[in-house]
């Protein structure tokens, strides 16, 4: 390995433990919630298996502009031109807050209708309404607290989020355990009381991360002054890069909504496994999405530095550290399942639907890897389009396609379920690798690359942390 690509491994692997640990604090958050509630009864963990999707494709379209900062942030930060990154900080932070209350006023009225389209029980459709009522009132903050946190991280400050991070998920254990079970003299609310302790820590998380970026202890330091280098040019620019990104999980979610609806007709035993074997892979996704993450703001940093060669370096280091851990997860799924879902209810028959699930879902790991890491790349570079396409092909061809006719048609239950799966992360992987290649040859082409001394960035902790008033 040369000096390089050292250089760039040792800064991937810098950024993206903090990373890593935020996102398991969040994978934590959701994995205590789905524990706890597993404790209850099916009834409420398949009613977490309807409200769980649908958060999440409405949180995946939501991320878009997390994307759209990353991306614009690091490629200005790269180009050493602070007061731009500030500017573009400045703006997603607005559009995010204006965002948060859109989205909150076209979900809250609907909330108690979502569940029938995918489930007919309506002590389910009722649970998993009331859930996502609590959720989306405190949205504001959750998406406040992402914008902010995608910032600190595009300017290489990867720390300060996963301390936030951590500390209110401690709180987020302690407010499940009072607010679930009724102890300490609050009231037994189940689930929702885990979407009331949920919602209560984001907002704390959302006032602590604000507050960072407002000192002068954080890299890109908000000031009200900021504020007003906010323009019509800059807005343009991020909605360039973030409405697709947000598009494309828009397709890939709403194609994964349909599969949720095939995977409720297979009954509440199956959906309550299926959320258990879903909460258990979370353990792969979780460095999965870290690593995406650090590759996209490393990619877009030696983009704004127009280094093509360091294009190519940090995704070869990123995707060698990836595809190490992802596989060495699989393989922990293919040996422990039952011991894992185990962590999660002590149904027999759960645990051994699950089990099966996670020993099928264990060869789609490196597959996993190869999307996370070229998926970072391309937003990276501020193309957030091949992802649509891409992730649009993956799930509704192969997935929908083979979940219907393996699970319902062949009578395989979610073992087709999960086989439909793996084969739509093999698809995507193919389909990334290949964009890959073109991108790369793109890249060589409209790039200056600079000479050798300069590829590799200057260290974060040099950069002047006060742009001024």
């Amino acid at each position: 390995m040369n000096h390089h690509a050292r250089e760039i491994r040792k800064q991937f692997i810098h950024l993206v433990w903090p990373v890593i640990i935020q996102n398991f604090l969040h994978m934590l958050m959701f994995n205590i919630d789905t524990a706890m509630v597993g404790r209850l009864n099916p009834v409420a963990l398949a009613s977490m298996g309807i409200a769980g999707p649908v958060n999440w494709t409405i949180m995946m379209v939501a991320m878009g502009l997390s994307i759209g900062t990353v991306a614009t942030v690091a490629r200005s930060w790269g180009e050493k031109n602070q007061e731009k990154a500030a500017s573009f900080a400045a703006t997603s932070y607005i559009m995010g807050i204006f965002m948060s209350v859109v989205v909150s006023a076209c979900v809250i009225p609907f909330c108690f209708k979502i569940g029938g389209l995918f489930i007919d029980e309506a002590e389910v459709i009722r649970e998993s309404g009331r859930y996502l009522r609590i959720i989306y009132v405190f949205f504001i903050f959750t998406n406040t607290s992402l914008i902010a946190s995608s910032i600190l991280q595009a300017a290489g400050d990867t720390r300060t989020p996963m301390i936030i991070n951590g500390f209110c998920n401690m709180l987020n254990v302690l407010g499940n355990y009072l607010l679930i079970f009724g102890k300490g003299g609050f009231p037994a609310l189940g689930l929702l009381g885990a979407g009331l302790s949920t919602g209560i820590c984001k907002g704390i998380e959302a006032i602590f991360m604000t507050a960072f970026l407002f000192s002068p202890l954080s890299r890109i330091r908000m000031r009200w002054a900021t504020f007003k280098m906010v323009t019509k040019k800059n807005m343009k620019e991020l909605l360039k890069v973030s409405i697709p990104a947000a598009t494309e999980p828009f397709f890939v979610q709403s194609g994964f909504l349909m599969f949720t609806k095939i995977v409720a007709g297979l009954g509440t035993v199956a959906m309550a496994a299926n959320r258990i074997a879903l909460a258990v892979e979370s353990l792969s996704f979780t460095p999965g999405h870290a690593f995406s993450t650090a590759c996209a703001t490393i990619v877009g940093q030696k983009y704004g530095e127009r280094s093509a060669r360091g294009i190519k370096l940090a995704v070869r280091q990123s995707m060698k550290v990836s595809f190490t851990v992802m596989t060495s997860i699989g393989i922990s799924f293919l040996i422990i399942p039952g011991l894992l879902c185990r962590i999660f209810t002590d149904d027999t028959e759960l645990i051994k639907l699950a089990s099966l699930c996670l020993m099928i879902g264990s060869s789609e790991q490196p597959f996993i890897a190869v999307v996370q890491i070229l998926k970072g790349t391309f937003q990276g570079t501020g193309d957030t389009r091949r992802p649509i396409i891409y992730g649009s092909i993956g799930v509704w061809i192969p997935r929908l396609f083979l979940a219907y006719i393996l699970a319902i048609y062949f009578k395989m239950g979610l073992a087709g379920i999960w086989i439909s799966t793996t084969c739509d992360w093999m698809v995507r992987a193919g389909l990334y690798f290949w964009g890959y290649k073109h991108k790369l040859r793109h890249l060589y082409e409209v790039l200056r690359d600079k000479p050798s001394p300069m590829l590799i960035a200057r260290p974060v902790e040099e950069c002047p942390t006060d742009f001024g008033n």
